[in-house]
């Protein structure tokens, strides 16, 4: 079987400014998915997104794609390259274009979650200047943090984005709008310990075992955490087995009501009284062996970075027979 490997670029482009590890962790992501690929031997080849990238895949001839892409010119643009695959025809992995869309703009997930009775916390959403107003901050309990709506990689998060008051809030959503463009999020802010939940498998995702992410400075990941790695991770997270179950069975939830398929990552909180609330979705998590959280969290039930990429592309194989979508 013929399986070519779809990444984000490696050169120099938006999303690689963005991220400075972007680039980096794309070109090890790679080359660990095509030795994973070569060992299960099958054939493969590697086709990088861009404008090209469809006219790229019919001359190719691939029987699957595995979609590793994280980005053209920035997160965002994961939704337009499923959409691109989905025009190919070609069974691909991971979530399909609405997925992505719904995943990535944090609002829209976030009203899915409420829709199903999976706890999120409060929000508000400004579109425009025009929301800069009372109706911000309304209904809301300070702190409140404030972040684009539509970024991954905790692009525009920074210490200053919590804040304890509604002028602040107003002044931080400006802003962000100049920098990043609308939409904005307004949530409450949940200070509590932040866990993660690793979700695999087709036609139904399951849950893999919590991590706990244990913050190194301050008490969230903001971009310079972000940019520095500055972090600490156990995994099996230390918490009683009901919190542990709920959690996985609250981010199988949110992430199935989404779009997500054969991979997903769901971010979670507890306040103070130990309630958990779930933060966002990761509708394509980072494959990077020894460093991204979805293999390290595989590896922990002892599942191979060659057996995680195996599960990923027979998934999209299996759909493809059922008939349920490429």
């Amino acid at each position: 079987m013929h399986v070519c490997v779809i990444t984000a670029p490696t050169g120099d482009c938006p999303l690689n400014r963005y991220d400075p590890h972007a680039a980096e962790q794309t070109r090890r992501t790679r080359d660990a998915a095509v030795r994973s690929l070569r060992e299960l031997n099958y054939r493969v080849s590697v086709i990088e997104a861009g404008p090209s990238m469809l006219m790229e895949i019919e001359t190719t001839k691939p029987e699957v794609l595995l979609n590793l892409a994280t980005g053209y010119r920035s997160k965002k643009d994961q939704a337009n390259i499923a959409a691109v695959l989905e025009l190919s025809g070609i069974p691909f992995t991971g979530a399909t274009s609405h997925g992505h869309i719904v995943g990535l703009h944090k609002h829209l997930a976030k009203m899915v979650m409420q829709a199903i009775g999976v706890r999120t916390p409060p929000f508000r959403v400004a579109f425009g200047e025009g929301d800069l107003n009372e109706r911000l901050t309304e209904g809301l309990r300070f702190p409140v943090i404030v972040k684009p709506a539509a970024e991954g990689s905790s692009v525009g998060i920074t210490a200053d984005s919590v804040v304890s008051g509604h002028a602040e809030a107003v002044a931080v959503a400006s802003k962000l709008m100049g920098d990043f463009g609308p939409p904005v999020l307004v949530e409450e802010f949940i200070s509590g310990r932040e866990f993660t939940v690793a979700l695999l498998g087709y036609p139904r995702l399951k849950a893999l075992p919590v991590e706990e992410i244990i913050f190194n400075e301050g008490d969230m990941y903001t971009y310079g955490v972000k940019f520095r790695d500055n972090v600490t991770v156990k995994c099996p997270a230390d918490i009683p087995g009901d919190l542990a179950a709920a959690l996985q069975d609250m981010a199988a939830k949110a992430a199935t009501a989404i779009g997500c398929r054969d991979a997903a990552r769901v971010d979670i909180r507890l306040d103070g009284d130990g309630t958990p609330y779930v933060l966002e979705i990761n509708t394509l998590p980072g494959m990077m062996p020894d460093y991204s959280e979805f293999p390290r969290i595989a590896a922990e039930v002892g599942i191979t970075y060659t057996e995680l990429v195996k599960t990923l592309v027979q998934g999209a194989v299996k759909r493809a027979r059922e008939g349920n979508g490429p």
